[in-house]
C-alpha cells in the first residue's frame, strides 16, 4: 500500500530535513514524498497526486499554511495535516482545520519520529475503517447511493462525470478521477487506463491490451501502456492469492 506524504516549506533545508527523517524510518508502506516550497506549488501538484499526510509550513509568501490547509481539507477530508512553524500564534486556526499536530521549529529528529509513529497509527486506523466499511457512496442530484465494493465492476471517466458500472446498472455522478482515486481503496481497485479503474476481483482475463470482466464480457476495458505492467503484475498476484 502506498503512503503519499507532501512536505511544503518555503525553506528547502526544512523540506530536505523532513524527507531525510522519513527515509531513515522503517515504514511498512511504499512511501511517495511530494516536495513543494509554496502553498500554490503544493496545490498545483495535488491536481495530479493524491495525499495522505501533509507537513505544512505556516509562514509562507503568497498562500500561507492556514489558507493552503483549508483548500486541502476541502478535497481531502481524511488527510493528516501537521503544521510546521516557529510560532505558536496559529494554534486556533490549525485546530479549526482539524490538523493532527503542530511541530515547533527547529524540528528535532527524535520528536519528529514520535509524531510520525502516531501518524502511521492514525493512517492505519483510517484505512482499516474504510476497509471494514467497503462501501462507496455516490451523491447524485436527488439521492445518496451506497454500493458495496463487490458490486462495482469498474469506474469510467466520462467528461466531467464518473460512470460506475455494476452487474446490471450504470450510475453517473460528477467527480474527477483524482478525487475518485483518493476515495477508493487501492488494494481493491487498480487503474488500468487514463479513464478506467477496475475492481481487481472482477477481472476474468487479460487479452493483449484489453481486460475482460467476469459476467460482463461485453464491457471490455482498455489497458494503456503506462499501466500495462502494473496491471499484469496485479493480475498474476491475484491469481495466486485466490
Amino acid at each position: 500500500m502506498k503512503l503519499n506524504i507532501a512536505i511544503c516549506d518555503d525553506n528547502s533545508i526544512h523540506v530536505d530535513l523532513i524527507k531525510s527523517y522519513i527515509e531513515s524510518m522503517n515504514i511498512a508502506y511504499e512511501v511517495n514524498c511530494i516536495l513543494t516550497y509554496s502553498g500554490e506549488g503544493l496545490l498545483d501538484k495535488l491536481k495530479h497526486n493524491t495525499v495522505d499526510v501533509v507537513f505544512l509550513d505556516i509562514e509562507m509568501k503568497g498562500l500561507n499554511g492556514i489558507q493552503t490547509g483549508r483548500k486541502i481539507r476541502e478535497e481531502y477530508k481524511d488527510a493528516i495535516i501537521v503544521y510546521l512553524t516557529g510560532y505558536k500564534d496559529y494554534t486556533l486556526e490549525a485546530f479549526e482545520i482539524e490538523s493532527f499536530h503542530y511541530l515547533i521549529k527547529p524540528i528535532v529528529e527524535k520528536k519528529f519520529k514520535k509524531v510520525m509513529e502516531r501518524i502511521l497509527i492514525r493512517f492505519k486506523e483510517i484505512k482499516a475503517l474504510k476497509e471494514k466499511m467497503r462501501i462507496f457512496s455516490i451523491q447524485t442530484k436527488d439521492k445518496l447511493i451506497k454500493l458495496e465494493y463487490d458490486d462495482i465492476y469498474c469506474f469510467e471517466k466520462y467528461f466531467r462525470k464518473i460512470k460506475v458500472h455494476t452487474l446490471d446498472q450504470t450510475i453517473e455522478f460528477y467527480a474527477s478521477m483524482k478525487n475518485l482515486l483518493y476515495e477508493i481503496d487501492d488494494s481493491y481497485f487498480t487503474r488500468c487506463h487514463q479513464s478506467y479503474v477496475v475492481n481487481r476481483d472482477k477481472i476474468r482475463e487479460i487479452q493483449g491490451n484489453i481486460i475482460v470482466l467476469k459476467g460482463k464480457e461485453k464491457l471490455q476495458i482498455p489497458i494503456s501502456r503506462t499501466y500495462k505492467q502494473d496491471v499484469v503484475d496485479m493480475f498474476y498476484e491475484n491469481l495466486f492469492k485466490n
